[in-house]
């Protein structure tokens, strides 16, 4: 039996839907992805797709993308049921379903090891986020429209 890609391991509690969109969608479906390293640890993981959520309103979900390989979606109703938000005064989060929490991986304070970049194609408007910036730009999923340029 085959247990799946590597690097789906470490995220299986973030994921809702394991369905992967075709390449050359239209950039209507309220999605926008997120690529990472699959080394990331799942705190930091979660801080970004808090920070993606809050940034992103029009995105209903987040199609993750470790190593270049789209695995799934965490859904933005699903995700908030899973993760407590701060409280305005108080910059820790909590973690529901224990996610993270085994590992004693949700520690206080904000994690300071990542920085999120947001990718926006400039013909249909997709979005890509990231954690990592040191690559090429992500190319635009809808054929013809080439690499995403930095969003401000």
């Amino acid at each position: 039996m085959e247990a799946g890609p590597q690097a789906l391991r470490g995220y299986e509690p973030l994921l809702h839907d394991t369905r992967v969109p075709e390449a050359a969608g239209d950039g209507g479906t309220g999605q926008c992805r997120l690529e990472f390293a699959s080394g990331t640890p799942l705190p930091e993981l979660i801080e970004v797709l808090r920070h993606v959520f809050a940034s992103a309103p029009e995105s209903e979900s987040v199609l993750l993308v470790p190593d270049g390989q789209p695995v799934g979606s965490t859904a933005r109703t699903r995700f908030q049921q899973q993760v407590l938000t701060p409280d305005a005064c108080d910059e820790d989060f909590s973690v529901r379903a224990g996610l993270g929490a085994g590992d004693h991986g949700t520690l206080p304070g904000a994690p300071t090891r990542f920085t999120v970049y947001c990718y926006r194609c400039g013909e249909c408007g997709q979005v890509c986020y990231r954690i990592a910036a040191d690559e090429d730009p992500p190319l635009c999923p809808v054929a013809g429209h080439g690499a995403m340029r930095m969003d401000q």
